[in-house]
């Protein structure tokens, strides 16, 4: 709902964990930022790096855990998996 934030649903020490799925053809397109009640989030990316790019002819699975550490404050776990 836009009348919502994730922060006046979300208690703290809870997580939710979101699966956004790219479906990507002969060009290759990748998740590049992450924005939680409008405000920019930097994921901790499993293995530490972001991916720089899509794998192409491939679906692409990003998992995203977002964790509530305080008032408005979030922790976002996040990882890139090909799918061929």
């Amino acid at each position: 709902s836009s009348d919502l934030t994730l922060n006046s649903v979300m208690s703290t020490g809870k997580s939710l964990t979101i699966a956004f799925l790219v479906t990507n053809g002969g060009t290759a397109y990748y998740q590049s930022a992450l924005t939680i009640d409008g405000s920019a989030i930097t994921p901790k990316w499993q293995n530490g790096s972001a991916p720089s790019s899509g794998n192409t002819n491939s679906v692409d699975i990003y998992s995203i855990t977002v964790i509530k550490t305080g008032s408005a404050t979030f922790t976002a776990l996040a990882s890139q998996t090909k799918f061929a």
